[in-house]
């Protein structure tokens, strides 16, 4: 009988372990794709990253970062939520041309999003 209970309180000491050492995720990645009009990537242009659509509104954005080759930037790990983001560019008229998205992250998943005129 001592045996049986040493081996139980063995068995649920390890399952206790296992369980504390799993982690939750607790955030969210979103992935941005910029394209111009024509679907061209574009790359090397600065996307903006807003916290909601107040901060949107009042342009008060809370990251931004350069597109690689592909149009594309990732902004990691982000509390669950809906965000915004924008980017300039210019267009091939001589003008600038901003495009906007939005897109909800939730905890353990990417999100991914394409902004396009």
């Amino acid at each position: 009988m001592k045996k049986l209970v040493v081996s139980s309180f063995l068995a649920l000491a390890v399952l206790m372990i296992a369980a504390s050492c799993q982690k939750e995720e607790t955030t969210g990645d979103l992935i941005v794709y910029a394209e111009d009009i024509n679907g061209t990537a574009l790359a090397d242009e600065t996307i903006y990253l807003y916290n909601d659509e107040a901060d949107f509104n009042n342009v008060i954005y809370s990251d931004s970062k350069v597109a690689d080759d592909n149009g594309s930037v990732v902004f990691e790990l982000l509390e669950p939520g809906e965000y915004f983001v924008d980017c300039d560019f210019n267009n091939s008229n001589g003008g600038v041309t901003t495009i906007t998205g939005s897109g909800s992250v939730s905890a353990g998943y990417e999100t991914t999003i394409t902004i396009t005129p």
